[in-house]
């Protein structure tokens, strides 16, 4: 196997086939772009978007940012959003970068590894149902994906130019997702102590200092210090020591959040069985090559893995992106491997080609399931915006309630949203404090019956949306919505 600390690369080839994967790269990564400006544009921003974008959306009032979230999403998306808060304007943003991300993250394995088995692997990533849906949206778990990738690759290859990039992935997992850098460095950081490559141990801590150092003076800021801060996002985010693979497997095909009493069904048998053959398929790549670099992909891809399965209580399918994106590396060098087996040949390049096919397929199916019944949840909450609009609600102004984090956003409202208590008997503090102020406070309902007893004696209006559901609106009796 290659050295842990430098890349034995492979023997030179040719200009015009070293070119060749290069194109094919390029070339899934611009299909991938261009299936999300076709497809998943017209999607309205979701529960934890709204959060991030608002953060730095021009004349958007920031919604609460809660202890577990980091800053790295708000960085992300800043360039556009600082300038409009157009949801169509961010979608088109994110989907070039995402494409960009994808093809930059699998590049340094083409140095690595100059065979047709990285756009592959790029290939198979880009297809999940997952990885499309979340292409372009403003969530962390994809970039860490790509900081994954592209770290990985880079720690195997020598220069100075190397190392930058390995630190400013680092950098970029540690500002979205700390946690996940931790687990991520933790088999390059064992592996670059062992052979005593400073320099690259040395460049991961400065990564890990950048996004963890950020999170950490927020906290002394904004949530009572680094432990109360650490307290609150378990609390919310349910961790502690379990074994979540049972949720894992009721969500490989939605929806898109196992909590909150979502409840996402029993495992699928053709997500199962995709789920089961990756890390054999991952285990086989590297045993066929005997390649270092590939183990260290499959490790990594582990570690993410083990983060979610035994540290976090629930399940969402986009936890997983981080490893099925390193994974997919080995995968694609067995196949790749098993294509070209001379005993396997024909049968076994049809075989593959066959599965290959099925794997399209299943997700593509559950993709459109994914993205329509989105599409039609999130184009409530600009029914709902229209609706308020038309009736007279500006800033200043509060939305609580059912979706109100969205329509918040989407009104420029400030807003707080709530998934099942709405309160007692008392006006929640946020709620007072807006009226207060002299701000236009409407709290929203997805359901029939009162949800709070502060409400009784406020006006309630009707909403009626376009898909035959009814919503509510209720006000305070000065300044009502009729």
């Amino acid at each position: 196997m290659t050295d842990l600390a430098v890349a034995t690369l492979d023997p030179p080839r040719p200009a015009r086939e070293s070119r060749r994967w290069h194109v094919v790269l390029g070339l899934v990564a611009l299909g991938y772009t261009g299936f999300q400006l076709l497809v998943t544009l017209r999607i309205g921003l979701g529960w934890d978007e709204s959060v991030y974008v608002s953060q730095v959306a021009r004349g958007v009032p920031p919604a609460d940012f809660s202890a577990p979230r980091a800053r790295g999403v708000p960085l992300i998306v800043a360039p556009v959003a600082y300038f409009t808060a157009s949801v169509t304007a961010i979608r088109v943003y994110l989907s070039v970068l995402s494409g960009a991300g994808l093809f930059l993250a699998y590049l340094p394995w083409l140095r690595l590894r100059n065979t047709f088995a990285v756009p592959l692997a790029a290939g198979l990533f880009a297809t999940l149902w997952t990885t499309l849906f979340y292409a372009n949206e403003a969530m962390p778990n994809l970039y860490v994906a790509y900081g994954g990738v592209a770290a990985t690759g880079l720690y195997f290859l020598a220069g100075r130019a190397a190392l930058a990039g390995l630190g400013g992935a680092f950098a970029l997992i540690s500002l979205v997702r700390p946690t996940d850098a931790l687990w991520l460095a933790a088999p390059l950081a064992v592996a670059a102590l062992l052979r005593r490559a400073w320099s690259r141990a040395a460049v991961l801590a400065t990564g890990l200092a950048i996004g963890w150092g950020a999170w950490i003076v927020e906290a002394y800021v904004a949530y009572g210090g680094p432990l109360a801060r650490l307290s609150a996002a378990g609390s919310i985010n349910q961790t502690g020591l379990t074994f979540s693979l049972l949720p894992h497997l009721e969500a490989l095909d939605g929806p898109l959040l196992c909590r909150f009493g979502t409840i996402c069904g029993s495992p699928q048998p053709a997500h199962v069985i995709w789920f089961a053959a990756l890390p054999v398929l991952a285990a086989a790549g590297v045993w066929a090559t005997r390649r270092t670099d590939l183990l260290m992909a499959l490790l990594c891809g582990l570690c993410l893995a083990a983060g979610y399965l035994f540290t976090v209580g629930y399940a969402a399918p986009r936890f997983l992106l981080p490893a099925y994106a390193l994974l997919a590396l080995p995968a694609a060098a067995a196949l790749a491997r098993l294509a070209t087996w001379r005993v396997a040949r024909p049968l076994g390049a049809v075989a593959i080609a066959a599965a290959l096919v099925a794997f399209v397929v299943v997700q593509a199916g559950t993709f459109r399931l994914r993205a329509e019944a989105t599409a039609s949840s999130r184009a409530k909450d600009e029914a709902v915006t229209s609706w308020l609009t038309a009736r007279g609600l500006r800033m200043p102004c509060l939305v609580y309630g059912h979706h109100a984090v969205e329509i918040g956003y989407l009104i420029r409202c400030a807003s707080r949203g709530v998934m099942t208590n709405y309160g007692g008997d008392k006006v929640p503090l946020v709620i007072e404090k807006a009226l207060r102020a002299g701000a236009r406070v409407v709290v929203l309902v997805n359901r029939k019956s009162m949800p709070a007893r502060y409400l009784i004696g406020w006006n309630k209006s009707r909403i009626r949306l376009p898909d035959g559901h009814t919503w509510y609106a209720y006000q305070p009796a000065t300044g009502t919505i009729k």
